[in-house]
């Protein structure tokens, strides 16, 4: 009987000691192992750093980004003044007579007074003003400048595809961004474009 009994008792004792040592454990298994500031995630300074850091290269990434924009509408407006040009020469030979290029606007066939094409341009017959082409112009508060101070201050190419203007159009952003130049230089008859740096 007593013998019973302290293996009862011996039981009970292992029993209470295994409760002991579970009770820590689960405690330590619900707080994650350790204390409250060990666990992962960002401190306000360094959310603040962070969106510090993203707003910055936001900045630099659009001001590129629209630096690409300016130098691809600029390039598309030189272009079309070129062809503009080309047609020009290539309808004076074609046609075996005067073919001239002059400042307008894309709602009228009469050319513009002054050095300004920024509003467009017009390809006509030079002998009955015949409208073969009229340009809108440039875009985005770009300026389309000559620096003719010709009588005739535009391009006229004779029946052989020749002009004797000599002068210049200059195309500006509205910012006037030296990288952004585009220049059509005459000269002997002909035109070359520069653009930036060697923008004369």
């Amino acid at each position: 009987m007593n013998q019973h009994r302290g293996r009862r008792s011996i039981e009970s004792q292992n029993f209470r000691g295994a409760v002991c040592i579970l009770r820590p454990a689960v405690r330590h298994a619900q707080t994650g192992g350790g204390r409250r500031g060990d666990l992962p995630g960002f401190t306000l300074i360094e959310m603040l750093v962070t969106l510090s850091i993203v707003s910055i290269m936001a900045v630099i990434v659009g001001a590129s980004f629209q630096g690409v924009l300016d130098d691809v509408r600029m390039t598309s407006e030189i272009n079309a003044l070129q062809q503009g040009m080309n047609l020009a020469r290539s309808e004076a030979i074609k046609r075996g007579q005067s073919v001239s290029v002059c400042p307008g606007t894309a709602t009228s066939t009469a050319c513009g007074a002054g050095n300004d094409w920024s509003g467009g341009w017009i390809v006509f017959l030079s002998s009955t003003a015949s409208p073969l082409l009229v340009s809108p112009g440039v875009s985005h508060g770009d300026t389309l400048t000559s620096s003719s101070v010709q009588t005739t201050p535009y391009p006229t190419f004779t029946a052989v595809g020749y002009t004797f203007f000599g002068d210049k159009l200059t195309l500006h952003d509205r910012s006037s961004t030296a990288g952004l130049y585009r220049c059509v230089v005459f000269s002997a008859g002909s035109w070359g474009v520069h653009t930036g740096a060697t923008c004369p």
